[in-house]
């Protein structure tokens, strides 16, 4: 007698890796990469209780269900991903450098385009905005801030120009030098302890199935983190020497939210 079989579907299929982000934001509004991780394991928990009956059959029902997302950070935090997840629980205090005035960064032709953020080579060590010097296009001469370039910073606060296409800039074949001064830190000190309010934050897993279709889990309920740093140091000629770091998120239902979409939601998006 031959053994029962069915037909894989590839579109049910999940494969590989997964991207983690963070927000502040329920709408994933400015969402920051946590970066490397493995082990990455979401589990829904639910509490199912017994309504129980003298005269009738006992009934099943959940009382509480939530979601905990765990994994090993393979890298620290960046400053980004820590401040939405961990908020004002640590102090971060960068101590100051030596001034660099003069700074001088070249964008070569080809390599730039109208309205495309620049970053920075070069920041301050305390997040303040860098002070342009000036900017000069080795065609159209100096730039005026305001009218041929704008000062921005990106999503994770690293500060740079755009050039725009003004009355002055006539091409984007030519460089752009950029002179500018900044403070670095010596070094950037992390203190923590004494505080107790954690911060609420949101998470989007994207995956992708066989097909190559897109698959995100997005939380609708509050995150936050349910246990602190844990370091493991490795064994000096470890085949891995990179440290782990376990990291344990909890997912609370929102009930202020239409009952059915409280705890996560999953969307598929087609490959096209």
């Amino acid at each position: 007698m031959a053994l029962p079989q069915t037909t894989e579907t590839p579109a049910q299929v999940l494969t590989g890796a997964v991207k983690i982000e963070v927000s502040a934001s329920a709408n994933m509004a400015g969402a920051v990469d946590i970066g490397a991780a493995n082990g990455v394991k979401y589990t829904e928990e639910m509490k199912v209780s017994t309504l129980e009956n003298d005269n009738a059959v006992d009934r099943d029902v959940v009382t509480e269900q939530k979601g905990m997302i765990e994994f090993e950070q393979m890298q620290m935090l960046n400053e980004a991903a820590r401040a939405i997840m961990r908020g004002s629980l640590d102090t971060i205090t960068p101590i100051a450098g030596t001034p660099v005035t003069g700074a001088t960064q070249t964008i070569y032709s080809g390599a730039w385009v109208y309205n495309q953020f620049t970053p920075f080579v070069h920041q301050n060590g305390s997040g303040a905005t860098i002070s342009i010097t000036s900017v000069t296009a080795s065609t159209n001469g100096v730039l005026v801030a305001g009218t041929d370039y704008f000062k921005g910073k990106d999503e994770t606060g690293v500060y740079g120009i755009y050039v725009v296409d003004s009355s002055t800039v006539t091409t984007q074949a030519q460089n752009i030098v950029i002179v500018y001064d900044y403070t670095p830190s010596a070094s950037i000190e992390y203190t923590t302890g004494g505080k107790s309010d954690l911060p609420y934050f949101y998470i989007r897993l994207t995956n992708e199935n066989e097909d190559g279709d897109l698959v995100v889990w997005q939380s609708l309920g509050k995150c936050n983190l349910t246990k602190g740093d844990e370091i493991v140091f490795k064994k000096y000629n470890a085949d891995d020497p990179r440290v782990p770091i376990p990291v344990s998120i909890q997912i609370r239902q929102d009930i202020t939210l239409a009952t059915g979409a409280q705890l996560m939601k999953r969307t598929v998006t087609p490959y096209v």
